[in-house]
């Protein structure tokens, strides 16, 4: 079984712990006191849910590499959808670590005596509106994924992966059900990631190359110079 692809899965783990570890959360629209009181009292809590984000973003770059490699190289090529892959899994790890750095800062200044209440409800409002990025991300690296190995004649992915990505993908982007569609997508991703670490290695090209193709002829010696 090949690591690189169990990446997705070890994302998704770490991204669940984190959103569990947040707990719940003041609502956008609380008010400034109940935002200080939560943050100051679930210091360690959320720090450990900040840690657990900052690797899952990590790690999601890391599997969108892999799975924009994969996209690459099927038959006959998609030309540039590996890229929307790519890119995709990056906005997803940009979302986190900036959702991350806003609650670092909800942390910080929560132990702040000069914050004003009027302060923390607006980056509370900020922090708990912060998700289009990481949502999109999401869905723009099923999407593409979907559209390049759908049709595919040798796709590294069951056709009806292809098709449910697709799908996922598009919902991502309908309001009301995109963020349901993101914990879809964490199943999607566990799937593939799994799927990909028990297929079979390719074999490897450079021990066929050694030997294909005649030798070189030997060159003249030096009786034969003279």
């Amino acid at each position: 079984m090949r690591v690189a692809p169990l990446t997705g899965l070890a994302a998704v783990v770490f991204t669940v712990v984190g959103f569990l570890l947040f707990g719940d959360t003041p609502a956008y629209d609380a008010p400034g006191r109940q935002v200080r009181f939560y943050y100051a009292d679930h210091q360690g809590q959320l720090g450990v849910s900040l840690y657990f984000l900052v690797v899952a973003a990590v790690l999601f770059v890391f599997f969108a590499a892999y799975l924009a490699r994969l996209v690459r190289d099927v038959p006959p090529g998609d030309g540039w959808l590996h890229r929307v892959v790519f890119a995709g899994g990056v906005l997803v790890a940009v979302g986190f670590l900036i959702g991350a750095t806003l609650t670092l800062a909800l942390l910080d200044l929560a132990d702040e005596s000069s914050a004003t209440p009027q302060a923390l409800q607006a980056l509370n409002a900020v922090n708990e509106d912060f998700f289009i990025p990481f949502v999109g991300g999401m869905g723009l690296m099923l999407l593409a994924t979907g559209l390049a190995t759908a049709r595919a004649s040798a796709s590294p992915l069951p056709r009806w992966l292809s098709w449910a990505a697709v799908v996922l993908g598009v919902l991502v982007f309908v309001p009301w059900v995109g963020f349901f569609a993101f914990m879809a997508a964490g199943i999607w991703v566990i799937i593939v990631s799994v799927l990909l670490a028990r297929r079979p290695a390719p074999a490897s090209s450079s021990e066929g190359g050694l030997s294909a193709g005649p030798a070189s002829p030997p060159g003249p010696g030096p009786a034969e110079r003279s």
